[in-house]
């Protein structure tokens, strides 16, 4: 639930900027207020208690924390996680031109200091020097498979990095038959966290970087 004044007018504003965007520019299936409140704004907050305790974890600085978050669509979880954590740097990735240019106004409008838009398939820029191993979290919300995002995730964190994935049905399954991918990639399973959003299933997965 939102209660900082503040908080709750940018989450206003957002919603009315994606509202207007969709009408000309498909953004997101998402269209109503209920709707963008519970999947885009709630969902996406369920990932703060995990990235607050991973900051613990690192012995993070209040600054300098860095975060990607890829295949990020219309910018969730980023951009609320960039909202109620202004101390947070956080890139929003997507491979589709059209929600960067809607980021990128979002960005500006907002306006969200602590935010930028990155345009590229994950899988190229995990491996430029800006991105490699620089981030102390990957996030991903219904991209890929776990066994695709550990692929993913792992180039762009450093040692002692954390990827949090978001998650449905089946997470069990997702987490057996990723083990040896975990493994080649130095990432070890730190949590899982099952939960209900409404009547809807869900988990979080974490892993650490060795």
């Amino acid at each position: 639930m939102i209660e900082h004044k503040k908080t709750a007018q940018l989450y206003e504003k957002l919603y009315a900027m994606q509202t207007a965007y969709n009408t000309h520019t498909n953004i997101t299936r998402l269209s109503s207020r209920d709707d963008f409140y519970l999947k885009h704004i709630d969902d996406s907050l369920a990932l703060l208690p995990f990235v607050d305790a991973g900051r613990d974890a690192m012995h993070c600085v209040s600054t300098g924390v860095r975060l990607i978050d890829l295949g990020t669509g219309a910018g969730y979880p980023g951009i609320p996680l960039a909202i109620e954590r202004p101390d947070l740097h956080v890139v929003l990735n997507d491979a589709t031109q059209k929600k960067i240019r809607y980021l990128d106004s979002v960005i500006t409008e907002l306006p969200l200091s602590n935010a930028s838009a990155v345009w590229s398939r994950a899988e190229v820029l995990n491996r430029h020097y800006e991105h490699h191993e620089q981030y102390d979290f990957v996030t991903a919300r219904a991209v890929a498979s776990l066994k695709d995002l550990l692929i993913l995730a792992s180039p762009f964190l450093h040692s002692g990095g954390q990827a949090i994935f978001m998650k449905a049905k089946n997470v069990e399954a997702e987490i057996s038959a990723a083990k040896r991918t975990a493994a080649k990639n130095n990432l070890s399973l730190l949590d899982v966290h099952k939960y209900k959003l409404a009547d809807m299933d869900r988990a979080i997965v974490v892993y650490g970087k060795e």
